[in-house]
């Protein structure tokens, strides 16, 4: 008996000159309610220092936790152990953690592996230079750059935690998580298993490679049953979308953004049934209803219905195209000839989308989100990774506050934004404006309802205005309650406009301003080809004047109510979201060998292994984004948040 520390054998020689044991045959020391085993015992008195050997050596901690090595050095006075050349560790769940060397400190009751270490926890495969494991507390601590596999999920970081009583992760120092459609960074993020919460801070990227979409923010939470994702700190988004062979990212920002899941028959039913009205009124062709063959049956529908805008919203007034004698118009007030017999226009009909796709620009709000949704937590729950959402399942899109967007040819703004998939629209509140090439576009809102990831037919609703300019001074203007755009392959191919319609056009002769048309009419509607204005018809209560653009006298070429709100525009995607998308780590990481844990198949005589993980992930998913951001990302160091003192 020495410090306490208990000697058992078969035989043992004890050198008084030296003041050394050694311990022959079924050696066993006990010590604090440890055991420590193996073949033979050196035991230094004077240094309390115990070196056991053997064909296997075992510790068992008062846990009942087997650390097995070949070699292991036992301190009975400070009751720390330190094993090398390799060392295995069995929990009494199953888990293994195994290194090249490591220490146990019975007082502390933590573990500390180093160099070579490899780890199973759950249902993932991990990595890493170093690792403590306090096994009173059932938590570890990554002490060192940890790489981690999941089914087809991946993850690394440079530090991190682990508690398993709480079944919560912490990942910190340029976090990665990717599965095989999603990547996610973040300089640090949090994982409450039994909360289904998972939180990120600071640089937080989520790419979507199945949605084209990238979420950004420096805060974000994600909880699980039901679905929910919020974003904060600078959030914003960019969407990746390709037309008529021509590809194009729509970059989206607000200071919030909330997403939601739900099952349709638990949502609000006031909100179901609006949305399914919606649903209904956006397959309607109100001038059709109004002046021509009805393609929809259905009651009338009212005079206030909707409008505006996604793509090239270009309406530049031919003068050649609509049908009137320019010179009638420059010398008096003759009215322009209409034909009020209607168009007629096939109607464009929706097909009813309960899941959204990505749509083409400003959807990117839609699907994104989430990103989030399945991948994120590879490394925490396996039914994290796979989608097992319902097929009534109805998500909510919210975003508010200095809400704006762009894109070569669309950019917008307002202060409220809201999407439901039973309706597929996306509705903008709160003054908002759209600009597309020299146009402008305003009211009280809009509605920009999708099609087969297009954008069909956009509605301005309530004292809907457009304006396009036309030189330095002078703008085209239509002025009525509600203005409806049509769309085909992304190109306005119709324009109509209700309720106490007012236009006012400007033509030229020789690339000269020359004559002002300004007409009134309960209604009308104007085809467009290339971007021009092809045929204007109007309806009712017909007023039409022309004048001679020299004799106007100051706010005569202006109808009331327009406000040019160009200095609003954002220039450029950097004027919406300074974010550098990221490039992706997903050849990087299938480089990187999986655990073998060697040490286990000759300590333990098996070979620890995960079910579903695989040792290659799925081809790589098409990254359009790469191709349009290559600008160097400046790498900053954050201080993590972290609920354990790393050792």
């Amino acid at each position: 008996m020495h410090n306490g520390a208990l000697i058992i054998c078969d035989t043992a020689v004890w050198d008084l000159t030296q003041n050394t044991v050694d311990a022959k045959g079924n050696v066993r020391v006990m010590h604090q309610r440890n055991i420590l085993a193996g073949d033979k015992i050196h035991y230094i008195a004077d240094s309390s220092l115990a070196q056991v050997r053997g064909t296997i050596v075992e510790l068992i901690d008062k846990d009942s936790n087997r650390l097995r090595t070949y070699f292991l050095d036992y301190n009975t006075k400070d009751s720390i152990a330190y094993f090398f050349n390799g060392g295995s560790m069995l929990d009494t769940t199953g888990n293994v953690i195994e290194s090249l060397k490591g220490y146990y400190d019975s007082k502390l009751k933590r573990f500390k592996f180093l160099e070579q270490v490899e780890m199973t926890a759950e249902e993932m495969l991990l990595k890493c230079d170093s690792l403590a494991f306090w096994s009173e507390e059932n938590r570890t601590d990554f002490l060192g750059k940890i790489n981690g596999w999941q089914k087809d999920g991946f993850m690394s970081a440079g530090k991190g935690w682990y508690n398993r009583e709480k079944e919560a992760y912490g990942f910190y120092q340029k976090a990665y998580l990717s599965n095989s459609t999603n990547e996610v960074w973040a300089d640090s993020l949090v994982y409450e298993k039994t909360a289904s919460l998972a939180r990120f801070w600071d640089n937080v990227q989520l790419l979507d490679t199945a949605q084209s979409v990238i979420l950004f923010a420096d805060f974000a939470t994600y909880s699980q049953n039901p679905v929910s994702a919020k974003l904060y700190d600078n959030p914003s988004m960019a969407y990746y979308s390709v037309e008529e062979n021509i590809p194009d990212t729509l970059f989206f920002a607000a200071d919030t953004i909330r997403y939601n899941t739900i099952e349709k028959h638990l949502a609000d039913s006031a909100t179901v049934a609006a949305s399914q009205s919606r649903y209904l009124q956006a397959k309607r062709d109100p001038i059709k209803e109004m002046y021509g063959n009805k393609a929809v049956p259905g009651p009338p529908l009212p005079d206030t219905t909707a409008a505006a805008i996604k793509e090239t919203l270009a309406i530049q007034a031919d003068s050649t195209a609509i049908h009137r004698d320019s010179t009638a118009i420059h010398r008096d007030s003759t009215a322009i000839q209409t034909d009020t017999t209607a168009i007629h226009i096939v109607p464009e009909s929706l097909t009813a989308n309960k899941t959204l796709s990505p749509p083409d620009t400003l959807s990117l709000t839609i699907d994104s989100t989430f990103v989030i949704t399945d991948s994120t937590l590879i490394i925490a729950d396996s039914t994290l990774l796979q989608s097992t959402e319902p097929q009534e399942l109805v998500r909510f899109i919210e975003a508010d506050n200095n809400i704006r967007f762009y894109r070569s040819n669309l950019q917008g703004k307002c202060d409220s934004l809201l999407f439901n998939s039973i309706d597929s629209t996306i509705r903008l509140f709160i003054d908002p404006v759209l600009w597309s090439e020299e146009n402008q576009f305003t009211a009280d809102s809009i509605q920009l309802v999708i099609q087969d990831k297009k954008l069909s037919k956009a509605e301005l609703m309530s004292n809907a205005f457009f304006a396009s300019q036309v030189d330095s001074t002078h703008y085209n203007q239509i002025r009525s309650t509600d203005i409806i755009a049509w769309f085909d392959k992304g190109e306005l191919t119709r324009f109509d406009a209700f309720g106490g319609v007012t236009r006012m056009f400007f033509f030229e002769e020789d690339s000269i301003l020359t004559t002002m048309n300004r007409m009134e009419c309960r209604a009308m509607t104007a085809t467009m080809e290339q971007k021009s204005v092809q045929i204007v018809k109007s309806y009712e209560n017909l007023k039409n004047d022309g004048f001679p653009v020299i004799d106007l006298k100051p706010g005569e070429d202006k109808l009331k109510g327009l406000v040019v709100r160009e200095n609003e525009r954002p220039k450029s995607r950097y004027e919406v979201s300074k974010r550098i998308v990221l490039p992706t780590r997903r050849q990087e990481s299938l480089a990187i060998e999986l655990p073998q844990f060697p040490f286990t198949q000759n300590l333990f005589k098996f070979k620890p292994e995960v079910e579903g993980i695989v040792n290659k992930q799925p081809e790589k998913p098409e990254n359009h984004f790469e191709s349009h951001e290559k600008q160097p990302v400046k790498e900053e160091q954050v201080l993590p948040p972290t609920n354990s003192q790393n050792e």
